[in-house]
């Protein structure tokens, strides 16, 4: 139970335990430290299981000394990813939740901190408790750190309504007044500061389709880590595998108990300096030291990263010669196996050789190594038997990193010979040392001039997808190679690098690739392929290249390190792939897909109202396929918009455009995309119209499933002769269960009038084709003639077009913007779906408002016999292409904004038909005023008559 959870009835809080253990939860006895999982969008509570069940098996195996006491959070399983009107309620329980936990820890619960971990958006929800006004002091001296697990952190994956938009919006002020940016520092902090939480975020890499990297990290994190780049996991994750991947299970869970401490008897908690969890969420999540192969000027090397590590505390290891083996060997390349482990520990000596080229730099690396101190330096001049070798040696473990593998521990190192000779002129040798062991070892060293081994290549044109070799044959003893890639700057821009192993003399081929992005802190990336003669990697920018970096793309490109296996000759290719590059696409701008087609659809009417000139009697409606296949409206957007938002950044007033952030070739893939799939549903549509009308009747007859089969078919008549009734009920719908529900059923409301009006289109014609036919088979024109001229002279139909086809092309593009409308709106529908048994009502409710102006709209468009033939289309049409131009400059990323746009439209277009005046037709006049006439002149020769 929670305190003050009255409001909050459908959420809840819960404590994991298994067994025995169990019996100390039900009676609230908690001593360990305590973890609190916050699931995401959909999530379940239960989700918690994969890491609390480690760490209690953990804490088992410690004999209860240091442990985890894990909390989880139930939601509901809300889709608070789609639907933000629940964040706020979700945002107040986490924090009934957090002091409740406080309250479980008794006398020490005052000072207890706890660690957050949310998945997804429960990692917002986590950013968002801390940040929360009145309570932010209380809450944040229990929360020691905060780690989010694929979230979208600093934007979300789509803004479909207002709520989400106010609840980042909120944070990010809250934030940005109490937290420092990494290396930042405020002068004087507030006692509510943000800066003494520690905050962790990590992404999952390619796999996770929903939440892509480049919504992972945040401006305020002190450590961005990828899973594919954390030691030991070394693997990307989709959106749900970052809970259970056992890999990054182990790994979290190492870095949580060891910033375990005691705090009085038999209790635990967390270490409060955020510096030393710091330290330990870089030692666990992310690389400890990253080298880089400088090819510049040595002198530069004074003053630069790697000498200044070696500056700091340095290490001293003993060294026994009586029971080791001191080995120098003068090759530049080798590999050294030894399949039966080692009998005494082997010292391997490497030569430092000043001013040579070819001796400059030395990538050495070494598989199961038991000794975590492998690589030093030192002077050799003391002698022991017949070999040179030194007492004590400085540890390079600043230099070492963990090379990705399954099989093995494997460790490497790169290091810059003729720098760690100028800092330390003493040194002779770089030691690698390898004690005695009864595993297989294994150790290669490759000494070489960095020129040799960098290769330079440059992003190909979007349109070039030809195969390129860069290296046609790698020497056997070549390991290590450095690729620059150049002009990659977009995320959606992808290389495929194909690794072919030509000969590899009996072993199997081992391919380590790290990918280091200079403009991307954290998303390193390793990626590693074991016992394969063939791969290939696949590179892209994980986020866009800032503006300010055009300058200095010559000087920053994305570097890759290929560490190849020694024995083997490699071929190296490369390609743009197209596959990938499209997948980036529709996985980070999907979410443009209805602005674009709402522009689109709109432009297409406007061209459909264009038909008829200004002095023409008559209206006429164009169609709406032959509006969508014009090339005008597509080049007009095209053309057009980049240069409206390029003109409107000149005023600060008006707000930023989003088209800006979209790179042109997405934009033009996004423009066809949202093209073919209007021009796929318009035919489509027209089939089912044509083609499925009485199919389409009895599957409405079956969603009604009244009990009367006669009371069904009654409704669906009263559909098509009261349709002011229905629009009248829909609202009434809206207003008492969701609005996103009532434009659903005025889709289909809508369909059923645009099916009838079809069917009475086809009896028309058909009707008239005989009529025709009858005429010229039996001779009587002349009566066709005087029935055609008794017609002109007949009053037009109520709409005054007389066309039905016509009827539907004008409801048609109003029809599928109704179904847009409904599409926006779906989240809203799921949600007051599964909490309809808490309300009845979905509040809040979003798709309210653009729902009321919709239903209103189209209770009078049904009512009026639309469209008619008024003055004033060309101002509607202009009005069409106005917004149809701010949906695609502002509506792209706030899609909820379409569903105003939308609301305009049909507010504009009703009033229009309301208010405009009647077109002239001159024939009706000149009709008129001969029939005027010709009563004036009986009337006058009556008055003659009667005098």
């Amino acid at each position: 139970p929670v305190q003050g959870n009255e409001r909050f009835p459908k959420y809840g809080l819960y404590a994991y335990s298994e067994g025995f253990i169990t019996q100390r939860v039900q009676q609230r006895v908690f001593t360990g430290a305590p973890v609190l999982f916050v699931p995401g969008s959909g999530g379940s509570y239960k989700q918690v299981r994969s890491l609390a069940s480690v760490a209690l098996r953990k804490g088992i195996d410690n004999n209860w000394q240091a442990h985890l006491d894990y909390f989880s959070v139930d939601l509901n399983e809300e889709l608070s990813g789609v639907y933000g009107g629940f964040l706020q309620d979700q945002t107040e329980f986490l924090e009934l939740c957090i002091q409740e936990i406080a309250r479980l820890y008794g006398s020490r619960g005052r000072s207890i901190r706890m660690f957050i971990i949310g998945h997804s958006v429960g990692g917002k929800l986590a950013q968002a408790v801390v940040a929360q006004p009145g309570t932010r002091a209380n809450i944040n001296r229990h929360v020691a750190g905060i780690v989010t697990l694929s979230a979208p952190v600093d934007k979300p994956v789509a803004l479909l309504d207002h709520y989400h938009h106010n609840f980042y919006d909120r944070i990010e002020q809250a934030w940005r007044a109490n937290r420092s940016a990494p290396g930042e520092s405020k002068s004087s902090a507030p006692t509510s500061s943000l800066d003494g939480i520690l905050f962790v975020t990590i992404g999952g890499g390619i796999r996770d389709i929903i939440v892509h990297d480049g919504l992972t990290s945040s401006r305020y994190a002190d450590l961005h880590a990828m899973t594919h780049n954390i030691p030991n996991v070394w693997l990307s994750v989709d959106h749900l595998c970052a809970m259970w991947c056992l890999q990054f299970v182990l790994v979290m869970n190492r870095f949580l108990f060891s910033m375990v401490v005691p705090q009085g008897r038999g209790s635990f908690g967390f270490v409060e300096g955020k510096q030393d969890q710091l330290d330990k969420a870089i030692l666990f999540l992310s690389q400890p030291f990253v080298s880089t192969l400088d090819d510049d000027d040595d002198d530069d090397d004074d003053d630069g990263r790697k000498p200044a590590m070696l500056k700091g505390q340095e290490l001293l290891i003993q060294h026994h010669p009586e029971q080791e083996d001191w080995i120098e060997d003068i090759r530049r390349s080798f590999t050294e196996k030894h399949r039966a482990g080692l009998e005494r520990t082997r010292v391997q000596m490497i030569r430092l050789v000043p001013d040579k080229a070819f001796h400059r730099f030395l990538r050495v690396e070494v598989i199961n190594s038991e000794h975590s101190n492998w690589l030093s330096g030192c002077s050799a001049v003391e002698v022991y038997g017949n070999s040179r070798m030194c007492q004590k040696a400085t540890s390079l473990t600043n230099y070492t990193l963990p090379v990705p593998s399954s099989k093995f521990d494997r460790f490497g190192a790169l290091l810059d010979l003729h720098a760690l000779k100028r800092v330390h002129p003493a040194w002779t040798h770089v030691l690698v040392k390898i004690p005695r062991t009864i595993k297989p070892v294994q150790f290669s060293v490759d000494i070489f001039n960095p020129d040799e081994r960098v290769l330079n290549l440059t992003m190909p044109y979007w349109f070039d997808y030809r195969l390129h070799t860069i290296l046609q044959d790698a020497s056997p003893d070549d390991s290590f190679y450095r690729i620059n890639i150049r002009g990659m700057k977009h995320t959606y821009q992808t290389i495929a690098l194909d690794l072919t192993a030509i000969a590899c003399g009996g072993v199997k081929g081992t391919v380590v690739v790290k990918v280091h992005v200079p403009w991307a802190n954290g998303y390193d990336r390793y990626a590693f392929h074991e016992e394969l003669n063939q791969t290939t990697v696949y590179i892209y920018p994980p986020i866009e290249k800032p503006p300010e970096g055009e300058e200095e793309e010559q000087e920053v490109p994305i570097q890759l390190d290929v560490h190849l296996t020694p024995g083997c000759k490699y071929r190296i290719r490369y390609a743009q792939s197209f596959r990938v590059s499209i997948a980036r696409i529709v996985q980070q701008h999907l979410v443009l897909l209805p602005a674009h087609c709402i522009a689109l659809l709109l432009l297409a009417f406007k061209e459909q109202l264009s038909q008829t000139a200004h002095d023409d009697p008559a209206f006429v409606v164009g169609k709406l396929r032959s509006s969508l296949t014009k090339p005008g409206p597509l080049v007009m957007l095209l053309a057009s918009t980049s240069l409206i938002a390029k003109f409107l950044t000149l005023f600060k007033a008006i707000p930023r455009v989003e088209m800006l952030a979209t790179p042109l070739v997405v934009t033009i893939l996004v423009h066809f995309a949202s093209l073919g799939v209007l021009v796929i549903a318009t035919l489509g549509l027209w089939g089912s119209i044509a083609f499925c009308a009485n199919f389409a009747h009895k599957i409405i007859l079956r969603l009604i499933a009244l009990p009367i089969p006669v009371m069904s078919s009654t409704f669906l008549s009263c559909i098509h002769k009261f349709p002011l009734a229905i629009a009248v009920l829909l609202i009434a719908i809206a207003l008492t269960a969701c609005g996103g529900v009532s434009l659903l059923c005025a889709a289909a409301v809508y369909f059923v009038l645009l099916s009838k009006a079809y069917e009475d289109y086809l009896e028309n014609f058909v009707f008239h084709t005989a009529r025709k036919i009858a005429a010229r088979l039996f001779g009587a024109r002349e009566q066709t003639e005087r029935e055609g001229k008794r017609k002109r002279h007949r009053r037009r139909p109520a709409n005054e077009t007389g066309d039905e086809l016509m009827v539907i092309n004008f409801h048609l593009p109003l029809f599928f913007l109704v179904i847009m409308l409904a599409l926006l709106n779906v989240p809203s529908v799921i949600t007051w779906a599964k909490n309809y048994h808490y309300a009845n009502t979905l509040q809040p409710d979003p798709s309210l408002v653009p729902a009321l102006i919709v239903l209103v709209c189209l209770a009078v468009l049904w009512q009026l016999n639309t469209p008619r033939n008024v003055y004033g289309y060309e101002l509607l049409a202009a009005l069409l292409v106005i917004v149809a131009f701010v949906s695609v400059l502002y509506c792209q990323v706030h899609v909820y904004r379409l569903n105003y746009s939308i609301g305009l439209v049909f507010l504009a277009i009703t009033v229009h038909q309301i208010i405009a005046p009647k077109r002239r037709d001159p024939e009706m006049e000149m009709v008129a005023e001969e029939k005027e006439q010709g009563e004036i002149g009986q009337q006058e020769s009556e008055e003659k008559e009667a005098n």
